[in-house]
């Protein structure tokens, strides 16, 4: 009985860790050079926010489509998923915007599927670090 309860807090502390380690804001610069990138999206900025396995906040999505609320965030271990809409419209509407991203070490790997309109959607690859507090 004792072993299970040690296992269950030592998962418990290293999710409690993960998500920590998440919460923060991270600077991601694009890992193209292949392929067409899109000049208004070279680095994303993440605010995020970590409770339980809820990820909030907001992302910096270059200078088009601009800053977006973080919406349906959740935290897996080191692995995030979640949604923002920009803001800023173009002659192809506002961009929806589907992030998966995953901590490895002390950087973070992303990547963001970028939906203009039912038929046009780019996916974009990004690396960088969680800023100094």
């Amino acid at each position: 009985m004792k072993l299970t309860w040690v296992a269950v807090l030592l998962a418990a502390t290293a999710f409690a860790a993960s998500a920590a380690d998440i919460a923060g804001t991270w600077k991601l610069r694009s890992t193209w050079p292949e392929g067409p990138g899109l000049k208004t999206v070279g680095s994303i900025i993440l605010d995020l926010k970590v409770d339980g396995d809820t990820v909030t906040g907001i992302a910096h999505i270059g200078s088009w489509p601009g800053d977006a609320p973080i919406a349906e965030g959740k935290v897996d271990g080191d692995r995030i998923t979640f949604e923002a809409t920009g803001h800023l419209n173009s002659t192809s509407g506002i961009p929806t915007c589907h992030f998966e991203a995953t901590r490895v070490g002390d950087e973070m790997v992303l990547t963001m599927t970028m939906t203009q309109n039912p038929s046009a959607s780019r996916i974009l690859k990004f690396k960088g670090k969680k800023q100094s507090e």
